[in-house]
Parts: structure tokens; sequence; C-alpha cells
């Protein structure tokens, strides 16, 4: 974790699921400073790690020769997580409804809704070198 002014964060992980182990940790040491509850800091560890998860294995395939990048900026008021990934991107209306009955037993599909769910604001953002939530 690297630190800068204002209380900016950062963590670089490989495109590996074995690397969602460090957000954890990550976001502890974002908390000992910031102090957030805890039912906050559940809520952020869920919807960064479900980020993470998602950037990792669908925005790069779990190409082990690309980047996540978290970036957390933490002000008295507000928390902002930035979760970077080297992929094309999603299609935010073509993602299927994890509410519908036909996807209720699914084991996957309801990342973006919990992130929904759990934080104020969610968006995504696609850059020449990748994307965002």
């Amino acid at each position: 974790m690297s630190t800068g002014a204002n209380n900016v964060f950062s963590l670089k992980l490989k495109s590996e699921p074995k690397e969602i182990l460090k957000v954890e940790k990550f976001l502890d040491g974002v908390n000992s400073i910031i102090h957030l509850g805890e039912i906050q800091l559940h809520n952020l560890l869920v919807a960064t790690t479900e980020a993470v998860n998602n950037a990792i294995a669908h925005g790069n395939l779990r190409d082990p020769k690309k980047y996540v990048v978290i970036v957390c900026k933490a002000t008295k008021s507000s928390i902002e997580i930035r979760v970077h990934d080297e992929g094309k991107g999603i299609t935010e209306n073509t993602l299927p409804d994890p509410l519908d009955e036909k996807n209720l037993l699914r084991e996957h599909g309801r990342g973006i809704f919990l992130m929904r769910h759990l934080m104020d604001s969610v968006k995504f953002n696609c850059y020449e070198n990748g994307c965002e939530v």
C-alpha cells in the first residue's frame, strides 16, 4: 500500500484470484487512519472485493501480465474507491438482472448489484488503457 497527501492510498494487484486476499489488509490499513464504523468497513470491503474480482476475472480475463489498481481517496466526509483494470469494459444495460427469477440460483452475476446497494454511488468509466469502477 502506498500513501500520498490528503489520505490517498493505492494498491497494485496482479490479475490472479489469490490477489483478492490483499484487499482486506489494504482496507484495514486505510481504516486505521480514517476510522470507519464496523458496518461501513464491512460494506466497503464487500463492494471493493466485488469490484476487484470483476476487474481480475472479466476486465483482465485473469491475464497475469495485466494489473488491477485500487485508489482510495478519503476525506472527513467521504471515501472514494476506484478500481482500474486493463480491460475493455462492460455495457451496463446488457447485464442480467440478478433478481429475475431465472437468475436467482445462478452462482455469478450479483457483484455490481451488491456494489450499488452497499455504496452511495457506483460509476463505470472506460479509457484507452482500461476501465474503472
